[in-house]
């Protein structure tokens, strides 16, 4: 008789970018002046706590695959530069005159933030993660919408200039864990860039 085979532990996960305390405030304080501008569309709002840029999300990914991507994302991360500090502007999924998530995109300029993606996008490929079909678009997620709306006037660009230039310093694989009150973010592996030597 056939041995039962195990079933596999699948776990929701996603690779982020986490900002340094200085930035994070920034956005925060940003995403305070949106919420409290006057004909501010009803929405549900990032907790600080829960604000990063993802690289890639995994989906339900073989819990198994989490320590070799841990340690895959040691090399891209320990004892290298981190990503150029990037200025912000203020956008919205799918377009602004539909607008259905609201995000502080951060302006890659340099391209380190978009190619450190694709070097995610192909080491998770070899742990059976599709890849992505969508451009790269670097942003922290501010609000999701309870309706469509028209956000032109109310994502002004001087809002955005306040926000300063954004760093990135830590690379961390999480798990996503979904309860009642709202999803939940575990670090399973994170591992800090070497100080910028550009700066």
């Amino acid at each position: 008789m056939a041995a039962a085979k195990t079933k596999t532990e699948r776990i929701r996960a996603f690779v982020a970018l986490d900002l340094d305390a200085t930035s994070l405030r920034r956005i925060v304080r940003t995403a305070d002046r949106l919420r409290m501008a006057s004909g501010a569309p009803a929405a549900t709002w990032t907790a600080g706590d829960k604000m990063h840029l993802t690289l890639k999300f995994a989906g339900e990914l073989d819990a198994a695959a989490a320590a070799p991507i841990g340690q895959a994302l040691r090399e891209l991360a320990e004892g290298k530069p981190a990503p150029a500090p990037c200025t912000v502007k203020l956008d919205a999924f799918p377009k602004m005159e539909h607008a259905r998530v609201v995000v502080a995109e951060l302006v890659d300029a340099s391209g380190d933030i978009t190619k450190l993606a694709a070097s995610i996008d192909k080491l998770t490929a070899k742990h059976g993660v599709p890849k992505e079909d969508r451009p790269f678009r670097p942003h922290v997620t501010l609000a999701r919408l309870k309706r469509p709306y028209d956000a032109r006037k109310w994502l002004r660009a001087d809002v955005a200039e306040a926000a300063g230039e954004c760093r990135c310093i830590t690379l961390t694989l999480y798990r996503s864990e979904l309860k009642p009150e709202g999803s939940i973010y575990i670090p399973l592996a994170s591992f800090a860039f070497a100080s910028d030597q550009r700066a």
